[in-house]
């Protein structure tokens, strides 16, 4: 199975091709907007790395959120149309399961994971995983205190792009956790993983409704007096 695998939802803009488990080509770029202007070319620049074509995809994998509301809205946009214009399935993953995922087995053996992404404000995006990295809660949006009050309790390891000021919390309440190797922005051969497993084994679901955790900052303008 041939995956083409993108993210944007956070502060990158990443894509991947990944073929059974093996990496062909990928690319990454530090980007806080923009990214509905460079993600396309990055999948052709990608894709050509890889010496693909879309026609030799097996199928489409994205991150539906939580994240940048901008982003998520490109990598959707791109991934709807992608689908649609070849016919291929495609899958999507919330960014907080991304991270989880990317820990590495020996790191977050006898531990539950705590995923964190930045929401570019005050608060982070946080959802808690047990030692098989199944969901131990629903994914939140909550300050650093509130998340470290939330922390399960025995070993923690720390995942995703917000890792430092949680880590800062759980040392204020006197309570520690292993940041893991796998810390910072969206792994997109993750993605492309997690989607492929997801579609062999037939749960797919409603493979892209965005997953917002909260409103849009964007309001209605009042309407003009007359």
């Amino acid at each position: 199975m041939i995956i083409l695998a993108f993210d944007c939802a956070g502060a990158a803009c990443s894509v991947a091709v990944v073929r059974d488990g093996s990496v062909l080509a990928r690319d990454s770029r530090a980007l806080s907007h923009g990214q509905a202007e460079v993600l396309v070319p990055m999948i052709q620049a990608t894709l050509a790395a890889a010496g693909l074509r879309h026609a030799d995809l097996s199928a489409i994998a994205t991150t539906l959120g939580p994240g940048s509301f901008t982003g998520l809205r490109a990598g959707l946009a791109a991934a709807r149309g992608l689908a649609l214009a070849t016919g291929l399935p495609a899958v999507g993953i919330s960014t907080l399961e991304a991270a989880a995922h990317a820990v590495a087995p020996d790191e977050r053996r006898a531990a539950s994971v705590m995923a964190a992404v930045d929401t570019r404000r005050d608060d982070l995006f946080v959802q808690v995983f047990g030692q098989d990295l199944r969901e131990a809660g629903p994914p939140r949006v909550e300050t650093a205190s509130d998340a470290a009050s939330r922390a399960p309790a025995g070993a923690l390891v720390l995942a995703g792009d917000a890792t430092a000021p949680l880590l800062a919390a759980l040392r204020a309440g006197e309570r520690d956790a292993v940041v893991a190797s796998s810390a910072g922005p969206i792994d997109p051969t993750v993605v492309a993983r997690l989607g492929a497993e997801r579609l062999a084994a037939g749960r797919a679901g409603d493979p892209l409704r965005p997953l917002y955790l909260r409103a849009p900052d964007v309001t209605p303008a009042p309407a003009r007096r007359r």
